[in-house]
This record gives structure tokens, C-alpha cells and sequence, in this order.
């Protein structure tokens, strides 16, 4: 691929260890202390050689919805019959569940993209022809929590913190602590419930307790973000992104003005508890009444559920024209662009400004949601999902999170 960046892609054909990036000794994604030592024969081949296109899929798509299960998907090009399910050098190795991870390395340093699992395996032979086409599709860790059940998790008592309830979670399953990289919670939370459901299912509903966020990071590690570092991060330094010469280019931009996101009066109940319920008058009168109702919630008390609520209504009660997506143009050799693309995470400020025709800008503080990208043999397209802070607090001495008469103190 003739591109500024360089894409990497491996497939770990045997078998290995259950969870993470094997450890190369001489390779710097896979180091000690976040890679898994594993057995001999668990070996990453480069399979980048035979790549005619992939992409990648992380993220969330709307404000305050769980994070998706990140995805991936890559077509190999056989001209040779190496990937010949029955006859084929890897035949009996290329697998479902299978890992997969994909990097890129621009300026001299590799950065991991995804790491996951083969979900399914597509081979494409036209008659006659001398090539064939293998389409991997492969989905993150997220498939592994979905699939392992509990009912009970240990010690589970009233008044842990989130983090000590996800920890204990996942200890249920042997999780290994290298792969947990796990924030101290904001909030406490009620006694486990003592129900069948996945791991998935289980950490999310903690994640709804603390109004904070789970997803898996592109080095196959999972990642449990607080509150209080939801607010933080978003209140940081934003890379700066215009269609003005000025900061970096973007070369695509979504907007939507609507009221998918619109709520009004919003109920939180937490389980055993009393629903906390509230409104914004002035919301009702312009857009009618929205609800949001949130039943069910591990909450410890009812005082929680009020200031969730609170915070919910603060987020959803406007109507706003939004910034949606940008997306960039990878295929040329710019610096800062091709950084921002590749370095970028969920939480990250950015700032974006659009000359609208007449002469007149339209400018929003965002934060980054979703990361999607696109690659091909000269193409390489990476977009943003963005949206206004997820919860909003007061910073001190922050230009985006510390203006008095708009950001307020988050509990």
C-alpha cells in the first residue's frame, strides 16, 4: 500500500493464550507488562502482504448509549492458494476465534489500531479465475464478555465502588489484571442481584451506575473510564481541526439538528428505590414533553438517582445543532493530520469550525466518540464520531469546562 502510513496486519494462526497480545520479544506494541507471555506456538504472522483493503469500526454512535463491540474487517488477496481453506500453507489454522490485530506506524512509531477475534471467515473463488478473495471480519473482546455467563459474583456487597465490582467481575472469569486498566469510581453501588447474564452485561450495568464508560482499547485491554475523568479529559487542551488553513483540515463534516438526543423530563429509579424524577419547564414549552425513563439501576440510594437524573436532563434538554462526524484524508503526508488520525481516543477534546457560505462560522467544543477507519490500496479516510460533553462539570481554569453561567459542579 502506497500510503504515508504503513498498515500491519497479523493473524495469530495457532493456539495461544485466551486473552491479549502475545508478547514479541523486540516488538514495542506488544511490551511487558501489557502483552501475555504465551506458548510457542502461538505465533502472529504478517499477513499485511496480502491485504487489499480493511476497515475498523470502535466507538459509540449516539451521546450516553453503551459503547458497540469494536469490529474489523480485512479482504486478503490469494494468488497463490496460501489461504486454501483444505490445501493451503495455514489450512486447518485460519479459524474462527482465531486473534487479529492491526497496527499503523507513521513518524517512526507503530500504533495499535485493533486487537480482536475472527468472527467469520469468507472465501471467494470465481471460476476460472486465478485469484481468490478472504474476507476475515473480526469483532473485539466485547464477543468473549458476551459469551461468558455468571450469576453470582463474589463479595459483591452495598458500598463497593464501581472499579472494586468490575475488578471482582471479571475475577469471576480469571481475567488477567495486565488486561484491566480499570479508573477508582465516583460512585458506589448496590449489592450484586444474583441473576444469569453475561459479563457484558453484568460490567455495563455497573458502567450505568457511575455514568462513565466501557469499551476495549485497541491493544485488547478493558478500559472502565469515571465520571469525574469523563469530565476531565473532555476539559483538556482540543486539538484544533478548520476548514480555514489554519489548525488541521478535515475534509468531510456531518451535521444534524434534531431531536433524536431531546429529553426533558427524565425518571431514574434505582432497584428497591423511589423514582427520581426531573424536568425542565422551559424544554417542555418549546419541544413538548420527551421522557427518559432509567428503571433498574444498581444504585446504592435514591439521593444517586436524583443527581444522575439531574445530569442526564443537563445533557438532553436542548435541542442543538451538533457536529456528528469529520473525517480526514490520510492518503496525504500531513504531519499533525496523520498524528490526530492515529493517536486520537475516545474522550479526547477536539474543536471544529466550519465556514458556512455567506461568510459566517459555525464553531463547537466536542469530544471524540467513535473511530472509524478506512483503508485501501491509496486510500486511507479516518472519521470521528463526535458529540457535546457526555456529562458536564465545572474545571477550574479550563476554557471549555470552566465558564461560570454554563458548566456546572458534576456530582
Amino acid at each position: 500500500m502506497s500510503l504515508p502510513i504503513t498498515f500491519q496486519a497479523f493473524i495469530r494462526f495457532a493456539t495461544g493464550p485466551a486473552f491479549g497480545n502475545a508478547i514479541v520479544l523486540g516488538d514495542p506494541t506488544s511490551p511487558l507488562g501489557t502483552g501475555v507471555l504465551g506458548t510457542q506456538a502461538a505465533r502472529p504472522i504478517d499477513v499485511t502482504a496480502y491485504v487489499q483493503q480493511a476497515s475498523i469500526r470502535r466507538g459509540r454512535t449516539r451521546i450516553l448509549d453503551k459503547f458497540d463491540a469494536g469490529s474489523a474487517t480485512i479482504v486478503l488477496r490469494d494468488l497463490d492458494g496460501t489461504f486454501d481453506p483444505d490445501n493451503g500453507t495455514y489450512a486447518g489454522e485460519l479459524l474462527p476465534m482465531r486473534q487479529v490485530q492491526l497496527r499503523g506506524t507513521y513518524g517512526g512509531t507503530t500504533r495499535n489500531l485493533f486487537a480482536g477475534f475472527i468472527e467469520s471467515i469468507d472465501y471467494q473463488y470465481e471460476t476460472g479465475a486465478d485469484i481468490g478473495y478472504v474476507t476475515i471480519n473480526a469483532v473485539d473482546t466485547f464477543r468473549l464478555l458476551n459469551l461468558a455467563t455468571i450469576s453470582t459474583v463474589t463479595n459483591a456487597v452495598t458500598g463497593e465502588r464501581t472499579d472494586q465490582r468490575i475488578a471482582a467481575i471479571f475475577d469471576e472469569i480469571s481475567w488477567p489484571a495486565s488486561l484491566r486498566n480499570l479508573d477508582v469510581g465516583d460512585s458506589t453501588i448496590a449489592a450484586d442481584p444474583g441473576s444469569d447474564r453475561s459479563i457484558l452485561d453484568a460490567v455495563n450495568a455497573v458502567t450505568d451506575v457511575e455514568l462513565g464508560a466501557f469499551y476495549i482499547t485497541p491493544t485488547g485491554t478493558a478500559r472502565f473510564v469515571s465520571r469525574l475523568n469523563t469530565i476531565r479529559d473532555s476539559s483538556g487542551t482540543p486539538t484544533e481541526f478548520t476548514d480555514t488553513g489554519i489548525g488541521i483540515s478535515y475534509q468531510g463534516i456531518q451535521f444534524a439538528h434534531d431531536e433524536a438526543l431531546l429529553a426533558n423530563k427524565v425518571t431514574v429509579e434505582r432497584t428497591g428505590g423511589t423514582a427520581q424524577t426531573v424536568s425542565d419547564a422551559t424544554s417542555i414549552d418549546t419541544y413538548f414533553e420527551r421522557t427518559l425513563e432509567k428503571t433498574g439501576l444498581l444504585l446504592e440510594t435514591d439521593g444517586e438517582a436524583l443527581n444522575q437524573a439531574r445530569s442526564l436532563l443537563a445533557a438532553k434538554k436542548d435541542a442543538q445543532l451538533r457536529i456528528e462526524a469529520i473525517e480526514l484524508d490520510c492518503g496525504q503526508d500531513d504531519a499533525s493530520r496523520l498524528a490526530a488520525a492515529l493517536d486520537t481516543d475516545f474522550f479526547d477534546p477536539i474543536k471544529v469550525t466550519r465556514t458556512q457560505p455567506g461568510g459566517g462560522t459555525i464553531t463547537r467544543s466536542l469530544t471524540v466518540q467513535g473511530i472509524e477507519h478506512d483503508i485501501a490500496p491509496n486510500s486511507w479516510r479516518t472519521t470521528f464520531s463526535t458529540a457535546e460533553a457526555v456529562v458536564k462539570g465545572f474545571i477550574l481554569n479550563s476554557s471549555i469546562a470552566g465558564v461560570l453561567g454554563d458548566d456546572v459542579l458534576a456530582y
